[in-house]
């Protein structure tokens, strides 16, 4: 009778662990699978429905920028988000916000020394200067409450472009290094308020080298976005480069490997442009045909295999200027449909 039982039970425990591995192997890859979009691009859902859109292809994670993030507008479309089982976000570069440009007339050591050793208010600032720090942290709190993500997934951007801080404490620290003091502390700012935080630390621009010898703190994720990169080629195809562009899609590929030396590759997220008809455009209307093909989407499923092949497991990507103006010219969007499909249905090949 016992051996009975306990073939019973091995039973049972084999028929849970192959009905767990079979859950396990329907669940999409790609966890976070997101949108960056602008408030223009959603607001005329009679027209084009990105939430509708979503729901359909399984993204999961929408990041809305360029409004009025405190009216009652904008807060009803994120709660109808957050209704409909998508997490919502907000990602913007903030330094400006969390290092107030004109603090410098009264404390010009929080901002950065250029070659020349003059403090300038024109980018990231000083990151040795610990009362500069100190304000980002207050800052950073206050940034928190006011723009509070669904997910706890925090995204203050540091300063589009701009020199670093040459000044005698900063000269050994490369742009990434500069970059995660800046990070490290806006975190502890936000944690003071939201104990679950996380907060992405951009690799794009110049912080796309990987930090030298500053390490994140536990809650920092790497942010990967290739902005120079060519979207007619795949990133696997490493010889490939854009004319007017120094680095070839085998040095973006060395470079996030260097990163995911020091972030964890589990947390780390990418930022693509597959879909940003803004950068195609030069962030001017009227807008330009993305020029979504055959070619073009496959090398967004090539990118695919190769993020997977890093372990990296949450993509987001930017789909500025799809709107319905967009939807009226060209009378496609169906490179909406193919990007979240392909992210819902996604399963790395053995």
């Amino acid at each position: 009778m016992k051996k009975l039982t306990l073939i019973i039970f091995l039973a049972a425990l084999l028929g849970l662990s192959l009905s767990s591995c079979k859950q396990a192997q329907d669940e999409p890859w790609f966890k976070l699978r997101g949108i960056v979009v602008a408030w223009d691009d959603i607001k005329n859902p009679d027209q084009l429905d990105w939430l509708a859109k979503m729901k359909e292809t399984g993204m999961n994670t929408i990041s809305v920028c360029g409004f009025d993030y405190l009216s009652d507008e904008y807060a009803q479309f994120k709660q109808k988000c957050i209704d409909n089982g998508i997490d919502f976000e907000y990602e913007e570069h903030a330094m400006t916000w969390l290092l107030p440009r004109d603090l410098i007339h009264e404390h010009p050591e929080y901002f950065r020394m250029d070659e020349n050793g003059v403090r300038r208010n024109d980018a990231n600032g000083c990151p040795s200067c610990e009362e500069a720090l100190e304000v980002i942290r207050k800052n950073a709190a206050e940034f928190a409450v006011k723009y509070a993500p669904s997910n706890h997934r925090y995204y203050t951007w540091l300063f589009d472009g701009g020199g670093i801080c040459h000044c005698e404490k900063c000269k050994n620290y490369n742009a990434s290094d500069q970059g995660l003091i800046y990070e490290n502390a806006i975190l502890e700012g936000i944690r003071t308020v939201d104990p679950e935080a996380v907060l992405a630390h951009l690799a794009y621009e110049s912080t796309t080298p990987a930090p030298s010898c500053i390490k994140p703190s536990e809650g920092v994720f790497l942010e990967w976005a290739p902005f120079y990169r060519r979207w007619d080629e795949p990133l696997s195809n490493r010889a490939a480069i854009r004319p007017d562009q120094k680095w070839s899609h085998g040095d973006y590929l060395d470079m996030l490997e260097d990163n995911l030396k020091v972030f964890p590759a589990e947390t780390a997220q990418v930022l693509e442009y597959w879909l940003d008809v803004s950068q195609r455009s030069g962030w001017k209307k009227p807008a330009k045909d993305l020029g979504w093909n055959e070619q073009t989407k496959a090398a967004f499923l090539d990118d695919l295999k190769t993020y997977a092949s890093y372990g990296i497991r949450n993509i987001t990507c930017y789909g500025v200027y799809i709107d319905a103006d967009y939807l009226n010219m060209y009378k496609d969007v169906s490179c909406i449909t193919d990007y979240g499909k392909a992210l819902r249905d996604f399963r790395p090949q053995k």
